[in-house]
């Protein structure tokens, strides 16, 4: 990936294929849509993230299962994590941190009040200001916050797209058991920019073009959003979940049988709350292939009523041209409704998933589906 204009960093296009091809597959360069050009670290690069938020990051309990969570990311992505980034720290504690002389989390968690809330970053790039398609971002509310009720944590994890592809059932399981510690309100898992948190203002002109090739890769920040998203969704995707209290909601209104047929859908139960599998594996909503797949859109006419009116901004950065517009304002909203068809299509796309694959057990727990009609499964 290439503009034209003066890069401080490389001479030309060949230049830059050159560092792109050592570098993680997928890999973009830092800036590469600013007026600078492509700078030599990574600044974006296209991955499978899950995002779950949920109310506090407080008490003991909470801490601690955040602390397993990571734990359990660790197994597989210890090889390849780098650098660890706390937000305002706590004395005694490092704002940047090789990742190979970190503290486990659940002593870092108890450098932390619970009256301080907490950002903390574990990245794989090479450069601390990198990003990796291997990262975990956890922010924690504090007490007071929390009792305030409009805020929010939330937390995050990614890998590469064909780990995951790899190793599907693992990310779900992964998934699964970190919303049930966590006891999740709602979240959601498929494709994603990861771009460098570090300067993110210079990166988002990146995941700003991605998100109009890649129709079903989330965009925007999680952590930054949380608290907008208290009492809604922000969207659908491979893997959402949702509060058992909202998708009672859903379940008395639709007959989620025939609406999320079962050769393509599939519920898990959390503990608090019901995660959906729409298809096999992660879809991206390439342009080039099928940018609104049947699976998101059939889910998304059914979720819609939970999703936010209004998501303000999806973007907070200056890099904003004519050329490659962040998603602000009125572009935000249409994301939003990126999904939305009318009644008059609905057919059209129950067609249209006759041709997707359907589930099996090599991707799809279908062992541990649940009767979502059933109401004595939500209780």
């Amino acid at each position: 990936m290439w503009i034209g204009g003066r890069s401080l960093h490389f001479k030309n296009q060949e230049d830059y294929k050159v560092w792109a091809d050592q570098q993680e597959k997928g890999a973009i360069g830092g800036g590469i849509f600013t007026p600078q050009g492509p700078e030599d670290y990574v600044g974006a690069i296209p991955a499978i993230r899950a995002v779950l938020y949920f109310k506090e990051g407080f008490s003991d309990e909470i801490r601690e299962a955040i602390a397993q969570c990571f734990d359990d990311y660790q197994v597989y992505a210890k090889d390849h994590l780098t650098w660890l980034w706390q937000d305002e720290p706590p004395k005694g504690e490092k704002a940047t941190s090789a990742y190979k002389d970190t503290k486990p989390l659940t002593d870092i968690l108890k450098s932390y009040s619970q009256m301080k809330a907490f950002n903390l970053l574990y990245t794989s790039g090479k450069e601390k200001f990198a990003t990796g398609a291997w990262e975990f971002n956890v922010g924690g509310v504090s007490k007071w916050q929390s009792e305030m009720e409009i805020y929010q944590s939330n937390l995050t994890f990614s890998m590469p797209v064909e780990w995951v592809e790899e190793n599907t059932k693992l990310f779900i399981e992964l998934f699964i058991n970190c919303a049930q510690r966590l006891k999740a309100n709602h979240g959601y898992a498929g494709y994603a920019c990861i771009i460098s948190k570090i300067r993110s203002e210079k990166n988002e002109p990146t995941e700003a073009y991605l998100s109009r090739k890649l129709w079903a890769m989330n965009v925007g920040s999680p952590f930054l959003e949380s608290d907008h998203l208290l009492n809604d969704i922000k969207t659908v995707s491979w893997l959402t979940a949702i509060n058992n209290e909202w998708f009672n909601k859903i379940r008395e209104e639709e007959a989620l049988n025939s609406e999320l047929p079962m050769s393509w859908f599939i519920g898990y139960d959390y503990g608090t709350g019901i995660l959906i599998q729409a298809g096999n594996l992660a879809l991206s909503g390439s342009d080039e292939v099928d940018p609104l797949p049947a699976p998101y859109v059939l889910l998304n006419r059914i979720l819609k009523p939970l999703r936010a009116e209004r998501i303000q901004t999806l973007h907070r950065g200056n890099y904003d041209t004519e050329e490659i517009p962040l998603l602000k304002g009125y572009r935000a909203e249409a994301w939003m409704k990126r999904f939305d068809i009318p009644e008059s299509e609905v057919l059209d796309y129950f067609e249209k998933l006759q041709a997707e694959p359907k589930l099996t057990a090599q991707y799809a727990f279908l062992d541990r589906r649940i009767d979502w009609n059933n109401a004595s499964n939500l209780l």
